[in-house]
């Protein structure tokens, strides 16, 4: 046999990287830490300590995920370089798949000792979805909540086909881009813009707000935020979705506002135009985020307390929501507080400025009439998209209702409509 001045020691990490009896002993194939992120592909981190001795050593990474994005892979070995990585799949097999194992080549210019090895890359199939339960506090018949309790829970979802076991469990929430080996990109699905209701007037009493028992820590992660589930956490491929509490029993405020929203040409006719068939209008749950972490997007079930019972009254998501910052769900349409629209008139006027130069405008003039068929007056919100016309500069010339600019093309009128009775809103906009 051909001698050589370093020496070469042949390693096999790993053997069985995939057998349950081996998950929790250091140096198989538990994880370090396990990152999460919001695009459906974690960052796996595996550490080994390894005696290296001087000189090259040939190492066998046999633990790495089946679908691994191989050209994400970072190795680092504390005092000494890694100076060849080579890849081969014929490890475990997993989903008639066989997983991609590591050979690496490690220059160790010191003395013979044990080495902490790190293996980090990204891989596919693994996920977490967050989802709420908003607990509406009990009222009297008729009277809108002003209180509720908020849990917080989070799924994680394991399509590896592995057993996975990690140190640590964080989740990235927020969004963030990250692209596949592939070049697809695969980015967050969060929205970019939040669903928090305009015109944010109701005052909050803080000593109806606490946190709640929280048993998730949040931390910042660059321009993200990071929600450690935990320790020693298991992920079982038998078992794709696990479910762990984030925080329970956060107390908020509820303020109910009932919402009347319509595009600008919106007719609430009925057969041949002429009847006015009415239509509930919408039901907003508005709060503020009062608990101790940022609330990541998700899913709302809201449930109606009554006596000893909760029963479903709704379901819609929940933005990500950072401390102290307003949200708002639909519950629904409302039984009681209905509303018509009609538009009474759409004409082009042309006229002739100062220095005589024509020019046109449209003048439109719409009706909004609200009905209340319950036993107690309620506030509403009447929503109305202007339509954009030529250079999109408008304004409300007649109303008889004061009115309020919410965005580049809405404006919002507050009404009171009184018991088993009706409320009328008549404006006139001119655009040019």
């Amino acid at each position: 046999m051909r001698r050589i001045n370093s020496t070469i020691i042949a390693l096999l990490v790993c053997g069985l990287a995939y057998q349950s009896t081996a998950r929790a002993q250091p140096g198989n194939n538990s994880l370090s830490h396990l990152t999460i992120y919001n695009a459906g592909v974690a960052e796996f981190l595996e550490e080994r300590t390894i005696e290296l001795q001087t000189g090259l050593n040939t190492l066998e990474w046999r633990s790495l995920m089946p679908k691994a994005y191989i050209r994400t892979v970072r190795v680092l070995a504390a005092s000494a370089e890694v100076v060849r990585q080579d890849v081969t799949y014929d490890g475990a097999q997993v989903n008639s798949e066989r997983s991609p194992v590591l050979h690496l080549v490690i220059n160790n210019r010191g003395a013979t000792a044990r080495t902490r090895v790190q293996v980090d890359y990204l891989a596919p199939n693994i996920s977490w979805q967050s989802d709420y339960a908003l607990v509406l506090e009990p009222t009297p018949n008729g009277v809108a909540p002003t209180a509720a309790t908020l849990d917080a829970w989070v799924s994680l979802y394991n399509s590896t086909g592995v057993d996975l076991a990690a140190g640590t469990v964080d989740l990235v929430a927020g969004e963030i881009a990250l692209i596949s080996d592939s070049g697809s990109s695969s980015r967050s699905e969060y929205a970019a813009q939040s669903n928090i209701s305009v015109n944010a007037s109701s005052s909050y009493s803080e000593s109806d707000e606490s946190g709640g028992a929280a048993y998730a820590e949040v931390s910042s992660l660059s321009a993200f935020n990071r929600f450690t589930l935990g320790n020693n956490l298991n992920l079982n491929a038998n078992a794709p979705v696990s479910r762990f509490p984030v925080f329970q029993h956060a107390r908020l405020a509820i303020v109910q506002r009932n919402i009347f929203e319509n595009a600008h040409d919106a007719q609430t006719l009925g057969r041949g135009g002429f009847i006015l068939l009415p239509r509930g209008l919408e039901v907003r749950l508005v709060a503020k985020n009062s608990a101790n972490s940022p609330l990541a997007a998700g899913l709302v079930t809201i449930y109606q307390r009554t006596g000893g019972l909760s029963q479903i009254v709704g379901q819609d998501r929940i933005p990500f929501t950072p401390q102290n910052a307003e949200f708002s769900v639909t519950q629904g349409r409302s039984a009681t507080l209905f509303g018509t629209r009609r538009v009474l008139e759409r004409r082009v006027v042309n006229y002739r400025d100062q220095e005589n130069n024509s020019h046109d405008k449209l003048v439109t003039r719409v009706e909004v009439v609200l009905i209340n068929r319950g036993t107690q007056a309620s506030e509403a919100f009447v929503r109305e998209d202007i339509e954009k016309y030529d250079d999109n500069q408008w304004k409300i010339i007649e109303s008889n209702v004061p009115s309020e600019t919410l965005a580049a093309n809405t404006v919002q009128f507050k009404v009171t409509v009184p018991a088993n009775g009706k409320t009328t809103v008549v404006y006139t906009v001119e655009c040019e």
